[in-house]
């Protein structure tokens, strides 16, 4: 017992330090003055932050690590064991996924910005099954995750005020056929995961949202709303519920070329339609009402020019939820560290 108290314990100082480094830099970025203010950078949580110039390719990449454990219905934590029936003996009690995001963007036309991101998703679910006593197993799934096209268009620019659009497509490039071994599961080979183990969606989404920023002496501004609309059914007779996201953040450049933000988010996610139980029949996860709900966020950023050729940034995100609210029981969000490198060239 004593290693892991030892353990949570460093847990829990590294976050509390990280979040105090980074409200000490915005609040020293805030304080400071100076005669020749560069616009700050848009957070690295928002999506589709700003078009390219006519001629200007990017390239990108960025990681995100999602930490969630114990389980929540509503806004109420509950056990696993409270959480376990006769009919749903399988209860997941840790969630873990690792987001590789590859983007590609180019803009043929001066108020025109394509854009290509293609994620990689590795899942991890701890899982107990009551159904032999309690014993616990773990199980995994990686592969590609769902293409996003988008189209992004300046629509306003008024002095260092600016109104982006975008909306495009979710192409259906992910799985939700992915498979591992249970305990008890013998010789029958590996069964059929609960949704939030998949990659994909195997549904068309049609996507839309806007940003607005501003900035006045190296203090930045803005806001930004995006959602996702399902059009249709997959293969296993079931579609994603539709998405809506709402972020407001202030930012400042701290030094030339370093900014420093922080962002309030906002994420509503409704229900699965379609087929009730997709996964292992006696699996809490596999049903469609644990698939819904909000969850309010605080997310503190640094985001950093690199001296190299090119139009170079490295930025970092850290997130945790300040109100959850699940539709469930569902396995609720700790938190969520992202960091990312985009060239402009």
């Amino acid at each position: 017992m004593g290693p892991a108290r030892s353990s949570s314990v460093r847990r829990v100082g590294v976050r509390s330090f990280f979040i105090y480094c980074v409200f000490a830099v915005f609040a020293w970025g805030v304080a400071a003055a100076g005669s020749a203010w560069a616009r700050p950078a848009i957070p690295h949580g928002v999506a589709y932050d700003a078009p390219l110039a006519k001629g200007q390719w990017s390239l990108s990449y960025s990681y995100a690590r999602q930490q969630g454990k114990g389980l929540r219905d509503d806004t109420d934590r509950v056990s696993a064991s409270d959480a376990s029936s006769a009919t749903y003996s399988e209860v997941p009690t840790r969630l873990s996924s690792d987001v590789h995001h590859f983007g590609i963007r180019y803009a043929p036309f001066e108020r025109l910005t394509v854009s290509l991101l293609l994620p990689f998703i590795e899942h991890e679910m701890r899982n107990r099954s009551f159904d032999g006593g309690g014993d616990r197993y773990t199980t995994q799934s990686s592969g590609v995750g769902d293409l996003e096209l988008a189209l992004m268009i300046p629509f306003m620019v008024k002095g260092e005020e600016k109104l982006d659009l975008h909306a495009g497509l979710r192409v259906p490039t992910g799985e939700i056929s992915e498979r591992d071994r249970v305990p008890g599961d013998g010789e029958s080979g590996a069964v059929l995961l609960p949704r939030s183990m998949q990659t994909g969606s195997r549904s068309v989404a049609l996507l839309a949202g806007l940003t607005y920023s501003g900035a006045w002496e190296g203090l930045g501004w803005g806001v930004h709303g995006n959602g996702s609309l399902v059009v249709e059914d997959n293969h296993r007779s079931y579609r994603h519920g539709d998405t809506l996201s709402f972020s407001g953040w202030l930012a400042h450049e701290v030094v030339e070329q370093m900014s420093a933000s922080l962002r309030l988010g906002f994420d509503h996610f409704q229900r699965h339609r379609g087929k009730r139980v997709v996964g292992p029949d006696d699996h809490l996860a596999s049903k469609r009402s644990t698939t819904a709900g909000q969850r309010l966020s605080i997310s503190p950023g640094v985001s950093v020019a690199l001296p190299f050729a090119g139009e170079q940034r490295l930025s970092f995100e850290a997130s945790w939820p300040v109100y959850q609210d699940l539709e469930g029981p569902q396995v609720e969000r700790d938190w969520t560290l992202s960091t990312g490198v985009e060239w402009v060239f």
